[in-house]
């Protein structure tokens, strides 16, 4: 797993190019996640440009600044992609155009008159099944399924005429009255062939296996004036081979969050998925939205999704996971994407050889004219990094970047959790299942965009269309694109002659330490007026607004860093109104900020849906200063950042501690307790296992031990009494146990609801690996599946501070419960999660962390830190 950040600003990796971790062959070979510098290094024969700081103890450290880029650097980086494009026999055409521009007016056409074409199914293996079961399905690319979600007098949300025109669709469409008919699904599209897709992918680091389009049903292709080819989707559209245990369906809230961020990410100049309409069902689906055991009915949505395709690295992935059979399915994939979505390379031009060294010590060569696959995974990459690095420039993180959440065509693209940062936080995840390793944090993401790419090379070796050097090089061309987009980004943004690493590093540095709001800092930034001769007391002035609550010691490291700035400017003899003008067209004034979302969707669940439709009208014009809009750029207001009303943040600090002796664990309880009593130490969670031991609450049922108890030496187990509730229970290796020192006051919950919260926790876990879990009945404390326990409950609450907690069984030996009544519970099985689960589990630490990531998710932690190790040691001699 990523290493674990606590929450101070200063402790945050930021972009460096000074230290490699690993080759780019051991990264494809890894199937667990590998530690990467924030922007990778990667060996390669092209000079490369040093980036901003780096983290080290104690805080971050500088780099010595780089010359700038002479004329053959620049050269000598350009993209492969570019040249592959360049010989091209049909002149260099940019694939990724989205449509616009000048030409020929263009008919507008009726959704009848769509031109719809069938590729997909037409050239690759289909399921010779329709229905949807959920079962794996072999050797196809795609199943053959309807749309089935109910409705009930739908309704048209909200539009996109900028996708309509791609589609070179009539804007007077949107106004028939079976629209949302037609696009619930409820009505079939007249020459739609509708299919779900198969593909895999890694989760969190960990292959899951199939996974597919679970509740995505892909209506065809479209072919438009231009030649472009355009897939239409519809998400929410009900069940799929590949729905598993899901209903296929989706729901009001994240249908809109997706339709507005397609939208908003495109007008920013991000490559993306788009969104041609959203329609509500009529229908309720049932969620639990914050996975606390309380789920409600909220409205059904769906929304059209719309991209030239939506093939994504677990597209190959789990063809080539299952072995020789299928690896011919790969290649005819590659061939297909190639075909229809990168013609210029099938048609490169074998006279013009793009031969590049590899950089290794035989002084090998790579000829992409050669093998059209290396081409092909070379610009894939190379796409990829330019996607990361433009999402680095306006502070959007994905929150989900497991490989099937990559696209082929370096699309952004399944807006699942998104968030755009306000206060700038490198360990910022919008995703709460990622908070303990926070592996796709924003910091992290570049990392695992490579991470990514060796995946999906690696797929593309097993399927011998590239060899390792190919592989290899294709994931160097990801780290030089990479740094070169992500510097001439943050070049524009500061509107610089050149790259200044140095400025560029402090300037991160200071923005983290202060949580500078990111979005509004550059745009200020473009207010300083390149004078040296400016007082002092008057440098800071045009950043005002975000510079809020500094003291005098923060505030004059940013005299110092502005200073210098200004020194920049002043020596390039741009004009201060020329630079203003430059900055503000790639500095946004407005994004999508998830409270803005959070406003549209509360008016839209009552029926209003104008505000959508605003806000829409607001991100589709993001660099415009746009009159009267101005509050849509203005700072999150308190409940953004603290749902359920004003308090302050609060952190749990994590003991990570392996496994520990019951009476070991017992008097460090004891002594947390206290120290929480007094506000010695914040609320802290102890994460452990145990050797085998059973225990017994302040009840004392020794009668439901069922062996006398001086044989339980015999059996390597241990007894114990405690003065926690309930029965008599089991811990052991293989058991996930948390022990919660948590304020029940400062958070203001009672003692029952904090006992159904740590169901909730286990309840949610077990959810990750599709078990169905649930709250004992009356009389049947803990967490089961059916009726077979999997989770116990056993707490202390005094003065409002908890102390035992929870046990959550993974894989332990079913055979010591054998020997208790667990719980006092008789004729009840005890299971596991290796028990209950078909999939392939990951190593019991990342359980750990998700079940501590679950907790902390139910308790409304803001954020939470770490200790291990020595770090202990210091902490429990401090106490005592």
């Amino acid at each position: 797993m990523l290493s674990h950040f606590s929450s101070k600003a200063s402790s945050f990796p930021l972009p460096s190019l000074s230290h490699l971790s690993r080759s780019a062959a051991s990264l494809r070979h890894r199937h667990s996640s590998p530690k990467f510098p924030f922007y990778p290094s990667i060996p390669t024969k092209f000079p490369r440009l040093p980036l901003a700081c780096h983290a080290s103890s104690g805080g971050v450290s500088m780099d010595s600044p780089s010359p700038s880029p002479s004329p053959e650097t620049a050269a000598a980086v350009d993209s492969v992609a570019r040249d592959l494009q360049n010989q091209s026999l049909r002149g260099g055409e940019d694939q990724r155009d989205d449509g616009f521009g000048n030409g020929a007016k263009r008919a507008r056409l009726k959704l009848e008159d769509l031109n719809w074409d069938h590729s997909f199914v037409r050239e690759l293996p289909g399921d010779p099944r329709t229905d949807t079961m959920p079962r794996e399905v072999l050797h196809a690319c795609y199943t053959k399924v309807l749309p089935s979600a109910e409705v009930d007098k739908p309704q048209l949300v909200a539009w996109s005429e900028s996708v309509a025109d791609l589609l070179d669709l009539d804007p007077k469409e949107f106004e028939r009255p079976d629209f949302p008919l037609l696009f619930s699904g409820a009505s079939p599209l007249v020459g739609a062939v509708p299919y779900a897709q198969c593909y895999g992918g890694h989760q969190f680091g960990m292959w899951a296996g199939q996974l597919g389009d679970g509740r995505a049903i892909t209506l065809g292709e479209v072919i438009n004036s231009k030649s472009q080819r355009w897939e239409l989707q519809l998400k929410g559209a009900g069940k799929t081979p590949y729905s598993r245990f899901a209903d296929g369906l989706a729901v009001l809230r994240s249908s809109i969050r997706e339709f507005l961020c397609s939208e908003a990410m495109h007008s920013l100049g991000i490559p993306t998925t788009r969104a041609l309409c959203l329609v509500t069902t009529g229908k309720f689906v049932t969620r639990d939205m914050f996975y606390d055991g309380n789920p409600k009915d909220e409205p059904g949505a769906i929304v059209c999704r719309v991209s030239q395709s939506f093939l994504r690295f677990g597209s190959y992935q789990i063809h080539a996971s299952r072995g020789k059979e299928d690896l011919g399915i790969v290649r005819a994939l590659a061939d297909y994407a190639i075909k229809h979505h990168f013609p210029h390379i099938e048609n490169m031009d074998k006279s013009e050889s793009l031969s590049f060294s590899t950089g290794d010590e035989d002084h090998s060569v790579v000829d992409l004219t050669s093998n059209k696959y290396a081409a092909w995974a070379v610009e894939v990459a190379e796409r990829t990094a330019s996607l990361v690095a433009s999402w680095q420039g306006v502070g959007f993180t994905h929150g989900v970047l497991n490989t099937d959440n990559m696209s082929i065509l370096g699309l952004t693209i399944d807006y699942g959790p998104f968030g755009f940062l306000d206060a700038f936080d490198p360990s910022y995840t919008p995703n709460t299942t990622d908070l303990p390793g926070r592996r796709y944090c924003f910091a992290n993401q570049p990392d695992i965009g490579l991470w990514n790419i060796a995946q999906f090379a690696t797929t593309l070796s097993a399927a011998q269309l590239i060899d390792d050097k190919e592989a290899n090089y294709a994931m160097e061309r990801y780290g030089t694109k990479f740094m070169d987009e992500y510097q001439a980004i943050m070049t524009r943004k500061l509107g610089l002659p050149k790259y200044n690493k140095q400025l560029i590093s402090k300037l991160l540095n200071n923005m983290a330490v202060d949580k500078v709001d990111y979005t509004n800092f550059f745009r200020l930034l473009s207010n300083i007026r390149a004078d040296p001769s400016i007082p002092e007391e008057e440098l800071l002035i045009p950043l005002k607004a975000v510079l809020l609550d500094i003291g005098k010691e923060r505030k004059e490291a940013w005299i110092g860093w502005v200073k210098s700035y200004i020194e920049e400017l002043a020596a390039s003899g741009i004009s201060d109104e020329e630079r203003k003008a430059s900055m503000n067209a790639v500095n946004p004034k407005y994004i999508l900020r998830n409270y803005l979302c959070q406003s549209a969707i509360d008016a839209a669940e009552q029926g209003d849906f104008g505000e959508v439709r605003r806000l829409l009208k607001v991100v589709e014009r993001p660099f415009d200063e746009q009159p009267g809009m101005e509050k849509n750029a203005r700072l999150p207001p308190a409940w953004a950042y603290r749902p359920g009303g004003m308090r302050i943040p609060r952190n749990l600090e994590v003991w990570k501690m392996g496994i520990v002796n019951y009476l070991d664990a017992l008097k460090l309880q004891e002594n947390l307790v206290n120290a929480r009593k007094v506000h010695k130490i914040p609320d802290t969670l102890l994460s452990l296992q145990h050797p085998p031991t059973y225990t017994l609450g302040k009840r004392r049922t020794d009668h439901n031990l069922l062996v006398p108890e001086p044989d339980l030496k015999n059996i390597g187990a241990e007894l114990h009494y405690t003065q926690r509730g309930g029965d008599i229970t089991f811990h052991g290796p293989h058991q996930a146990v948390l022990y919660p020192i948590i304020s029940l006051r400062d958070i203001g919950l009672g003692a029952r609801n904090y006992v159904e919260k740590l169901e909730s926790t286990m309840i949610e876990l077990a959810s990750l690996y599709d078990v169905k879990a649930h709250a004992g009945r009356t009389g049947e404390t803990g967490v089961w599946v059916g009726d077979r326990k999997i989770g116990a409950i056993g707490v202390r609450i005094s003065y409002a501070i908890t102390s035992h907690g929870l046990a959550f069984n993974i894989d332990p030996d079913l055979n010591y419960f054998k020997h208790i009544v667990p719980c006092g519970i008789a004729d009840k099985e005890v299971t596991s999660l290796r028990k209950e689960t078909n999939m392939a589990l990951p190593a019991e630490e990342i359980i750990q962390e998700q079940l501590i990531s679950c907790f902390a998710r139910q308790f409304g932690y803001d954020s939470v830190s770490w200790k291990e190790g020595a770090s202990i040691l210091s902490a429990v001699s401090e106490i005592e």
